[in-house]
């Protein structure tokens, strides 16, 4: 039965979502998505994904108080909706007859590609011969092109052929900032749907892909250029393009755009926890690395660190800062952690830790030539001038091969496909685990999912520090044991208390951090036994315990500390 229905009255409906097509009629309106309803609280009209309808009971939670926030966190459901567009179906189509078109100014022959045709031996290439190919001057295509050079291909359909401009630096990602393009030859309609490598040794031989492919719309004329909109599920902005002289054009952004990848703060997508390895060939593998979690923002030659709280690294890193060096691209977001070596060559937690709490010049350049760092780059959000987290992941993997130089501290983190083999030798060279990731997944900010799997050596979690007991005995100067809990959503939860692992030195060293810390009110629910000898504090500070398993009180059985996680906390 089909899902939607014109019916207008509700019990002929049926459960169907009704299309109200009697709203395109003179003197009767729609809606526009985000309009304000002129009722108590300003509700909005509000598009949503078929998941977030599901759980809606009241349209009236949307509002012009929450609405901002949430589209400038989760993005705008609505931004795409153009490239969808369809001609309305007043007509018949007629079927036209192939034929042969003459020269007029208003399409190309395939004569008028001879240009195109001479530089490509269409025997040894993929590339679609110079053939005419029609269409509604509507359609768009901008090619990641890895030729001799890394550079962008922006072509727009014009008279039957696709207008073509490259584009070394990649799309404007925001107003102010200018980019060469310089006019090539026409390429075919093809074209506007290739993708694929050119093979070495012919023109442009290289790695050829659609980065974004769509409809545009030129929305005014200059004497000296044109400003258009480009419409896509990739892309949907609107730019200048300004003559300059010969074939040399400057090309502009035009709007703000909603979210700026590389200057907003931008949360990490989380994974789930599991106990054995998820097998398939939907899986890729790579290593859980024992580092700190990083983004690294590359912004037009400036580049940050920014750790999982949005603190800035980059003093404590300076062997990191290298954009040039490193990169090949303009602007970027990448998800990474940043690492430290033993002697042995395994990863070195307390290593890291040491470097990022490092704050004089002095002890920041011994600590770099003792313990060099290295960042390896997992995954990209964003890349020169659009983003990437609806991208597959392979594809995002692709395009952070593509933009990494060898040979720096930058390196891409390796995937393998036999999962259980890897976690085998994991386990057996002692590491902490591996990452399980669906290639087809998306990337998905600030959310904990299923496409991402954790599979621990050991059972391990990282727990807020929300208060410590009196001690006794040999521990009467420090703490009994600490109470643990974690947010679930606003709320604070608690996750019982820890009081074995401790050494004499990480025992003082957790007493001097919660002797920083601001002493509140019990913010859990929950009231413990102890809890006229518990000291409440601020929760921020985490720590990471090894345990048995979680009771049916959502608590740790059997708790071990491990170490404090400062990378996570404040």
């Amino acid at each position: 039965m089909s899902e939607t229905t014109l019916h207008i009255k509700k019990e002929a409906r049926k459960g169907r979502v009704l299309i109200d097509i009697y709203r395109n009629r003179s003197g009767q309106t729609i809606i526009g998505a985000y309009s304000l309803r002129g009722n108590p609280g300003a509700p909005v009209s509000m598009p949503l994904t078929w998941e977030e309808l599901e759980g809606v009971e009241d349209p009236g939670i949307f509002t012009i108080a929450n609405v901002p926030d949430k589209i400038l966190s989760e993005g705008d459901a609505w931004e795409a909706f153009a490239s969808y567009a369809l001609p309305l179906h007043t007509k018949e189509a007629k079927s036209v007859r192939a034929q042969r078109l003459k020269t007029n100014a208003r399409r190309k022959t395939p004569e008028q590609l001879d240009e195109y045709s001479k530089k490509r031996d269409f025997n040894k290439t993929p590339e679609p011969r110079g053939l005419y190919a029609g269409g509604d001057d509507t359609g768009f295509v901008v090619h990641r092109h890895h030729a001799s050079h890394l550079h962008y291909d922006l072509r727009l359909e014009q008279n039957g052929v696709l207008k073509s401009w490259a584009v070394p630096r990649g799309l404007p990602p925001r107003p102010g900032i200018k980019r060469l393009a310089v006019a090539t030859e026409d390429h075919p309609m093809k074209y506007i749907t290739f993708e694929g490598e050119i093979p070495k040794g012919q023109y442009g031989g290289g790695m050829m892909w659609i980065y974004a492919n769509g409809k545009y719309e030129i929305t005014k004329e200059k004497k000296d250029g044109f400003y258009f909109n480009l419409s896509s599920r990739e892309i949907n902005a609107e730019y200048r393009m300004h003559l300059m002289k010969d074939n040399e054009w400057l090309l502009e952004r035009v709007d703000n755009p909603q979210i700026d990848w590389v200057k907003d703060e931008i949360e990490t997508m989380l994974a789930e926890n599991t106990d054995n390895v998820p097998l398939g060939e939907n899986y890729v593998y790579e290593m859980k690395w024992d580092g700190i979690r990083a983004l690294i923002a590359l912004d037009e030659g400036e580049l940050n660190i920014w750790s999982r709280r949005h603190k800035n690294l980059n003093r404590q890193f300076p062997e990191l800062m290298i954009p040039e060096k490193a990169f090949r691209v303009n602007s970027a977001l990448f998800d990474a952690e940043i690492v430290c070596f033993d002697p042995d060559g395994k990863p070195d937690f307390k290593t890291v830790i040491h470097r990022m709490q490092r704050r004089g010049e002095v002890e920041i350049e011994r600590a770099v030539k003792k313990y060099p760092a290295f960042c390896y780059i997992f995954d990209c959000l964003y890349l020169d001038g659009r983003a990437l987290i609806n991208e597959p992941l392979l594809r995002r993997r692709a395009w952070i091969a593509d933009s990494l130089r060898k040979e720096t501290s930058y390196r891409i983190s390796e995937v393998v496909e036999e999962g259980q083999e890897f976690f085998d030798a994991v386990k057996q060279m002692g590491l902490e685990g591996i990452i399980a990731k669906d290639r087809n997944s998306r990337y998905l900010p600030g959310k904990r999912s299923t496409s991402w799997l954790k599979v621990k050596v050991r059972h391990t979690a990282d727990a807020l520090i929300i208060g410590y007991t009196e001690g006794k005995g040999d521990r009467e100067m420090h703490f009994g044991a600490l109470h643990l809990g974690e947010w679930e959503d606003n709320d604070l939860g608690y996750r019982g208390k820890v009081g074995t692992g401790f050494t004499d030195a990480n025992m003082k060293e957790v007493m001097k951090e919660l002797g920083k810390l601001k002493k509140t009110d019990r913010m859990i629910k929950e009231k413990p036994l102890d809890h006229h000898k518990t000291t409440w504090i601020e929760p921020v500070l985490y720590c990471e315990i090894q345990f048995a398993s979680i009771t049916k009180n959502n608590t740790f059985r059997e708790p071990v500390f491990v170490r404090l996680r400062p990378d996570l906390g404040y």
